[in-house]
């Protein structure tokens, strides 16, 4: 394998996050945002992890209003000679639940844990699961930084 053979393996992933790109789509399942070797993945107020009830969200240059929750890099084998995209690296922040905290006059101490919260990583998981169905890619192992 090459490392151009191992990218154009995974293309129609990214088409596929192309055609659900929330910068220009209004659909309600467009929630990616292609990358040239992963895509990010947003919620809105209709689709979102658990615990984000009440996060208000902006529109902002997006096609309708949302917030970050993860980011999706292809994850390489450690073969130099023999590159092999052979997973996913999950990382999933909440950006928007801190924010949120910050403002907050009655804040508990120590500050929450905003990254790798389970049920940003479930929900990320089950969108992705979904885009590589869609694409007709098998799906690939995913990993984050506490697997």
């Amino acid at each position: 394998m090459s490392y151009y053979r191992e990218h154009r393996r995974l293309l129609p992933v990214l088409e596929q996050a192309r055609a659900l790109n929330i910068g220009w789509n209004p659909a309600p399942e467009a929630l990616f945002d292609p990358l040239p070797a992963g895509f990010n993945i947003w919620c809105t107020p209709e689709d979102h992890p658990t615990g984000w009830e009440e996060i208000a969200m902006d529109q902002g240059a997006f096609a309708k209003p949302c917030a970050f929750v993860a980011a999706v890099h292809w994850r390489w084998s450690e073969d130099p000679d023999e590159p092999k995209i052979s997973g996913l690296n999950l990382t999933a922040t909440a950006y928007a639940l801190r924010d949120r905290w910050r403002k907050q006059p009655d804040r508990e101490y120590p500050a929450p844990d905003f990254v790798n919260r389970p049920e940003d990583l479930a929900w990320a998981r089950e969108k992705i699961r979904r885009l590589f169905q869609e694409a007709g890619v098998p799906p690939l192992p995913i990993h984050t930084e506490n697997e």
